[in-house]
C-alpha cells in the first residue's frame, strides 16, 4: 500500500476515534489536496519542505490524482472531519485542529474548486463522494457561528448556477438537496435562517433548472442521463416543499411546483421512463397531502402555514391546474402498467394481471384532494357540476385499470380495493370523499342513488372499511391513537353523518349484502332469516369473551382476524366490572337454540349448531318514523356487525379514558359513539 493511502487511513482512523491526526495541519492539507486535484492544478504548488521525499513522490504521481482508492479516501476523510467539527462532544483541541485545516484547504489549496471538478466524474463513486463532501462542508459552515461563507460563495458561483446541459448538474442538485434535508433533520433552533440563507444564493439557479429541465427535453444528453437528472430534481422539489410546510419560509423557488404545475403534469405524456412518471405523481400526492419529506423526516409531520401568506393561493393554483388537466383528458395519458413493478422487473408468479396500485392510489388522491380543496374554497355552487364530472372520469379511469372494481359492480368499492394496502392513503381518500359528499348533498344535487353511482356514498366506504378489518375494534383503536393518519377527523365526520342518516346506513348494508350474494352465485332474498343465516358468523360465547377480562374481541376477528399492535384489554379493571357494563349495554343470550324452538324477538338465528347474538328488542320504544330503519338494521348481519364493532370501540375508549391512558381527550368521540348505540338500543 502506498504512502499517501497510509497517511489518509491513519488520519481517518484517528479522527474517527476523536483523536488528533499525527500530521501537521499544512502537511495533511497538502496530502488531501494533492489526492483530489489534477496534476495541472497542483503542479504549481510546492509541498512543505519538511514533507518526506517518498510522500512527495507519491503525491506527484498521476496515478493518485483520480485513483480508485486515494481520491475516495480523501473525500471521505474531509466529510468525516466536518461531521466531527459539528459534534459538540468532540475535544476542543480536535475542533481547533479541524478549523485550521479547513481554513488552509480553502485559502491556500482552492479545495472547493478542486472538489467541484470531480462532479460528473466517470467514476460515479468519486462524483457522489465529492457531492457528499461539499454538502457536509456547507452544512458545517451554515451551522457554525463564525462561518465566513467561503463554501457557500464558491458553490453558489460554480455549482448552483450550472446550465441544465452540464454533465455535472446531477451532483450539484444532489448536494443542494442533501444540505436542505440535513438542515431539516438537524436539532438546531435556526433552521429557518439557515434555509433562507441557502435559498437566497440558489433561488435563481433552481428557477432556471425548473424551466429548462421540465419544459423541454435536453437533446444534448442521452435519455437515461436526462431521466436521472429529472428524478434528482424531483427530490430537490420535495425537499424545498418540505421546508416550506415545516418552516413556513417561502421564496420563489419554493412556489415553482405550485405555480408551474402544468410542466410537471405534462411529464406524464412525455417520452420518459415509467419510473419518472411515477415519481412525478408521488411528488404531487405528497404535496397535496402536505406529507413531503415523510420518508426521511423523523417524527409526526406537523405542517404549518405561519409566515407563508401565499400557501392558500398556491394550493389553489396547483389544484386548479390538476382539474384543468383532467378536463383536457390528462387521465387518458397516465400510464398504468398491467403488473406492479418490482425494482424494475415484473412479478411472473401471478397468472392474473393486476394494475400498479401505487399509480392508481397516487392518481386517485391527486384528483380527490384537488376536488376537496377546490370545494372548500369555492364560494358558489358553480363547482358542483365539475366535481361530479371529475369523479365520473376518475371512476372510468379506475374501471379501465382495476379488474376487481369492474367485477364488484359497485363503484363505492374503489376505496377498499385501490387503497387496501395503504392505510394512511385509504383514510385520506375516505375523508376527502365524505367532505365531497357532504358538500354535494348540502347543495341538493346528490341523492342516495346517484351517490353510489358516483362512488360517493360514505356509508358504503365505512362499512367496507370495517369489513376489510374483520370488524376488529382494536385496529380502529390503533388508527385513533396513531398520528400517522387523519382517522380521528374522518371517524368523527362519519359518526355525525351516521347519527343523522341512520336509514341510509341500513340501506347501504342491505345493498352490499345483496351484491355479495349475487357475486357468489346465490339468489338474494329480502327474507331476513335467509340473509342472516347466510352472513352472520358471530356467536354468543365470542361476544362474552370479547368483553371478558382479557379484553380481546374474538367475535370481531371473524375468519381473518387482524394482528393487534397493542393488547388494550390488559388493564387492571377489565374483569367482572367490564362484564357488568357490557351486560347493561347488550342483552346477550348464550343458549344454543333448539331446532324445534322459535328464537325470541330480536334474536338472530342461524342454521346448524351456531349460537346466536341477540340485540335488545326495543323496537316498541322507538318512534313510528324510526321503526322502519330499526327493522332494516336488525335484519342485516352486516349492520349488526358494524354496530357491535362500534359498541366495543366505545367500551375500550371509555375504559382507557377513565385510566388516563388515552393520548387526547376523546369525550366528543365517546359522545358520538354513545348516540350511535342509542340508535340500536
Amino acid at each position: 500500500m502506498d504512502v499517501v493511502s497510509l497517511v489518509l487511513q491513519d488520519a481517518y482512523g484517528r479522527v474517527q476515534l476523536r483523536g488528533l491526526p499525527c500530521k501537521d495541519v499544512r502537511e495533511l492539507a497538502h496530502v488531501i489536496s494533492a489526492s483530489i486535484s489534477n496534476p495541472s492544478v497542483t503542479s504549481g504548488l510546492s509541498p512543505p519542505s519538511n514533507e518526506p521525499d517518498e510522500v512527495q513522490k507519491e503525491m506527484e504521481s498521476p496515478s493518485h490524482c483520480h485513483g480508485n482508492v486515494v481520491t475516495p479516501l480523501a473525500l471521505s476523510l474531509v466529510e468525516k472531519m466536518s461531521v466531527n467539527l459539528l459534534d459538540h462532544e468532540s475535544p476542543q483541541d480536535l475542533r481547533r485542529y479541524l478549523q485550521s485545516l479547513f481554513r488552509v484547504l480553502h485559502e491556500e489549496f482552492n479545495f472547493i474548486s478542486s472538489t467541484l471538478s470531480l462532479f460528473g466524474n466517470r467514476n460515479r463513486l468519486v462524483s457522489h463522494l465529492a457531492a457528499k463532501c461539499l454538502s457536509s462542508l456547507l452544512i458545517c459552515e451554515l451551522q457554525s457561528s463564525n462561518a465566513r461563507g467561503i463554501v457557500m460563495q464558491r458553490m453558489s458561483e460554480e455549482a448552483f448556477q450550472m446550465h441544465s446541459s452540464c454533465y455535472k448538474l446531477d451532483a450539484a442538485i444532489w448536494s443542494l438537496t442533501a444540505v436542505i434535508k440535513e438542515v431539516l433533520k438537524g436539532n438546531t433552533g435556526h433552521k429557518s435562517e439557515h434555509i433562507e440563507m441557502l435559498l437566497a444564493r440558489t433561488d435563481s439557479g433552481i428557477t432556471s433548472w425548473y424551466s429548462s429541465l421540465l419544459q423541454a427535453e435536453d437533446r444534448t444528453r442521452t435519455a437515461g442521463d436526462w431521466e436521472t437528472t429529472l428524478t434528482t430534481f424531483m427530490d430537490l422539489l420535495e425537499a424545498l416543499t418540505a421546508a416550506r410546510f415545516r418552516l413556513g419560509a417561502c421564496v420563489s423557488s419554493q412556489r415553482l411546483l405550485f405555480l408551474r404545475a402544468p410542466a410537471l403534469l405534462q411529464l406524464l405524456d412525455a417520452r420518459v421512463d415509467y419510473y419518472v412518471k411515477k415519481h412525478v405523481l408521488l411528488l404531487l400526492k405528497k404535496t397535496l397531502l402536505q406529507r413531503t419529506g415523510e420518508d426521511w423526516l423523523s417524527g409526526a409531520l406537523v405542517p404549518t402555514a405561519h409566515g407563508d401568506p401565499y400557501l392558500v393561493e398556491d394550493m389553489a393554483a396547483l389544484t386548479g391546474s390538476v382539474l384543468e388537466a383532467v378536463d383536457c383528458d390528462w387521465l387518458g395519458h397516465v400510464p398504468v402498467r398491467a403488473s406492479p413493478s418490482f425494482f424494475g422487473g415484473s412479478d411472473q408468479s401471478r397468472p392474473e394481471e393486476r394494475a400498479d396500485d401505487v399509480m392508481l392510489r397516487a392518481v386517485s388522491l391527486v384528483l380527490l384532494k384537488s376536488l376537496e380543496h377546490q370545494t372548500q374554497t369555492a364560494h358558489s355552487g358553480s363547482q358542483t357540476i365539475h366535481t361530479l364530472r371529475h369523479l365520473k372520469k376518475l371512476l372510468l379511469f379506475l374501471n379501465q385499470h382495476c379488474v376487481q372494481l369492474r367485477q364488484s359492480g359497485h363503484p363505492c368499492f374503489c376505496v377498499s380495493l385501490v387503497f387496501a394496502d395503504q392505510d394512511d392513503d385509504m383514510v385520506e381518500a375516505a375523508r376527502a370523499l365524505i367532505i365531497l359528499h357532504t358538500h354535494q348533498k348540502s347543495l341538493g344535487v346528490l341523492s342516495a342513488t346517484n351517490s353510489c353511482e358516483m362512488g360517493l356514498n360514505p356509508h358504503c366506504h365505512f362499512v367496507l372499511l370495517l369489513r376489510g378489518l374483520a370488524f376488529d375494534h382494536s385496529v380502529l383503536l390503533d388508527f385513533l391513537i396513531s398520528s400517522e393518519t387523519c382517522f380521528l377527523e374522518y371517524v368523527v365526520r362519519y359518526l355525525k353523518l351516521l347519527r343523522d342518516d341512520w336509514e341510509g346506513f341500513c340501506n347501504s348494508c342491505q345493498l352490499i349484502e345483496g351484491q355479495d350474494a349475487q357475486r357468489h352465485g346465490r339468489g338474494w332474498r329480502k327474507d331476513s332469516s335467509q340473509t342472516s343465516a347466510m352472513h352472520d358468523i358471530s356467536t354468543v360465547s365470542e361476544v362474552r369473551e370479547s368483553h371478558s377480562g382479557d379484553g380481546t374481541s374474538k367475535a370481531s376477528s371473524g375468519p381473518r382476524s387482524c394482528p393487534r399492535l397493542v393488547d388494550y384489554g390488559s388493564s387492571e379493571d377489565s374483569g367482572e366490572e367490564e362484564e357488568v357494563e357490557v351486560e347493561e349495554e347488550m342483552d346477550v343470550s348464550a343458549s344454543t337454540p333448539d331446532k324445534g324452538l322459535k328464537a325470541p324477538a330480536g334474536s338472530h338465528s342461524s342454521e346448524g349448531d351456531r349460537q346466536c347474538v341477540s340485540l335488545p328488542d326495543c323496537k316498541a320504544s322507538l318512534e313510528p318514523s324510526k321503526q322502519v330503519a330499526f327493522v332494516k338494521c336488525t335484519q342485516t348481519s352486516l349492520a349488526r356487525k358494524v354496530a357491535l364493532c362500534l359498541m366495543e370501540l366505545r367500551t375500550v375508549v371509555s375504559r382507557l379514558q377513565r385510566k388516563n391512558l388515552f393520548p387526547y381527550n376523546p369525550a366528543s368521540l365517546i359522545k358520538l359513539l354513545t348516540l350511535i348505540e342509542e340508535k340500536v338500543d
